[in-house]
């Protein structure tokens, strides 16, 4: 026996009748290496007796304890978490060093910690569920009441969207999952549901369909506009569109004309869809006013009081009344109404309904007439300028109210003397005033719209004329006559 003990036993054996409450700093504890002079035991750090004096605070002795109640159950609590694990041992109390914790029962079930080696204490009954698919709570569920019943799906091209029968239940995302299904292309990063459609014979936005309207790529309705242009007209600028190809069963990007013809004009562009670029009738106006298809001619006489042409054009104005036209001959008859209100006379040439004429680089007019005039009353001579004119009217396309107007300031159709007919032909600049005549142009007049040219010739009544008076005329309108450079 070691000093040490020696001294214990005798410390020991002076106290066997104090029969107080040791601490395990006082006189009764273990040694470091937790041993005890001979016949006692180590029992939570105390030398005690099993059974005898001093009774050893936590061992079970044949079933009962020293204070004679029967023992408990404890268990090994490794993270200090406050619960148990492991195979339980009967203790006749707590082991005041620590380590082991009493049975806990929750409506007769044993609970115990279900993962004692937690070194966060977030693992036991009593700690809060998380979301990491560990039973946080040692309930045996792992992630209840956290949604874990919701439902992600595998995807593998990481647009979003995942496959619908690649499915996992996890109340957070997992990695390579997503919360949407309906992907109908795993390996495509642009095929998805809602991304746009590509002219591409594949199904991009997965709605069951391939090459359906609208595309990002091509034009259709609704969609993007991407020109393709091609020459020089406004036939052949047009959009790309998608189509179906049966001979070659896949869709193809071809290019639509997104114009329909129109009137041609003067701006380097095959406006009529023709093939040409700023070809005539529609740009320049017609070489021939009678010879030009297309160009509707005809002849009206309306009378209107006073001296001069009223402003405007004459055809359509009320009280208009055809006149006989046989192209190529325009006649005329009447040179008065009641012998007080002249008649005017006109012939005209339109262009095609809905379309104009752009003069605006054609830089004259050629006149080319022929005419017989008649004067016949009570003996009066026949005089060659009965029929003065033609007064020339250039009408743009608000029903005549842009004009411009060019009066002979000869004031008659023939330019040489005659007794019995004569002619005319002359080429008048649009731009100016030509020599011999007048010019009369109305705001808002364009050469570049002219809907029509009108002919006009206003009869001159005689001094001496009576009721009986009759001045007729004949005037042949030459193919030569229309417009020029």
């Amino acid at each position: 026996m070691t000093p040490r003990r020696a001294v214990l036993v005798v410390v020991v054996g002076a106290a066997l009748g104090c029969l107080r409450p040791w601490e395990p700093s006082g006189p009764y504890r273990c040694d470091a290496e937790g041993a005890c002079p001979s016949g006692f035991t180590c029992d939570d750090g105390l030398c005690c007796r099993p059974g005898g004096t001093p009774a050893c605070p936590t061992l079970v002795v044949e079933g009962r304890c020293p204070s004679g109640q029967p023992p408990q159950r404890f268990y090994a609590d490794r993270d200090g978490d406050g619960f148990g694990a492991g195979e339980p041992r009967l203790l006749c109390s707590q082991p005041r060093l620590g380590g082991v914790v009493p049975e806990r029962l929750d409506g007769g079930r044993v609970v115990l910690d279900c993962d004692d080696g937690d070194a966060g204490l977030a693992v036991n009954p009593l700690a809060p569920e998380r979301c990491n698919g560990v039973d946080d709570n040692c309930n045996g569920v792992v992630d209840e009441g956290l949604d874990a019943g919701r439902a992600w799906f595998r995807d593998v091209d990481g647009d979003g969207f995942g496959a619908e029968g690649e499915r996992f239940v996890a109340c957070g995302q997992p990695p390579g999952y997503a919360a949407r299904a309906g992907d109908c292309d795993a390996t495509a990063a642009d095929v998805f549901p809602g991304a746009p459609e590509r002219c591409n014979n594949r199904d991009d936005n997965c709605n069951g369909q391939s090459d359906d309207a609208p595309f990002i790529d091509a034009e259709s309705p609704g969609g993007p506009r991407v020109d393709c242009a091609e020459g020089a007209g406004i036939c052949s600028l047009g959009g790309v569109e998608c189509r179906y190809d049966a001979g070659a069963m896949r869709s193809q990007r071809v290019c639509v004309p997104r114009a329909q013809p129109r009137s041609e004009t003067c701006n380097g562009l095959d406006d009529d869809c023709d093939g040409e670029t700023d070809d005539a009738p529609g740009c320049g106006g017609p070489a021939s006013l009678t010879a030009t298809p297309g160009v509707l001619t005809g002849a009206v006489r309306v009378a209107v009081p006073g001296a001069r042409l009223p402003p405007g054009c004459l055809k359509g104005r009320a009280g208009e009344d055809a006149q006989s036209w046989f192209d190529p001959t325009w006649l005329g008859s009447k040179g008065y109404v009641e012998m007080a209100v002249p008649v005017r006379h006109t012939w005209y040439a339109e262009a095609a309904a809905g379309t104009t004429w752009d003069l605006s680089n054609r830089g004259s007019l050629s006149l080319a007439l022929g005419d017989v005039t008649t004067l016949t009353g009570l003996g009066l001579p026949i005089f060659s300028d009965a029929f003065p004119g033609p007064i020339v009217t250039l009408c743009g396309p608000a029903g005549g109210v842009e004009y411009l107007r060019l009066t002979p300031a000869t004031n008659r159709l023939v330019e040489r003397g005659g007794v019995d007919g004569g002619g005319l032909r002359v080429s008048l600049s649009l731009e100016a005033a030509p020599t011999g005549w007048t010019r009369e142009v109305s705001p808002g007049f364009s050469l570049a719209a002219i809907s029509r040219v009108e002919l006009t010739v206003v009869p001159n009544q005689s001094p001496d004329a009576g009721l009986f008076e009759v001045r007729t005329f004949t005037i042949t309108v030459f193919p030569d006559a229309g417009f020029g450079p």
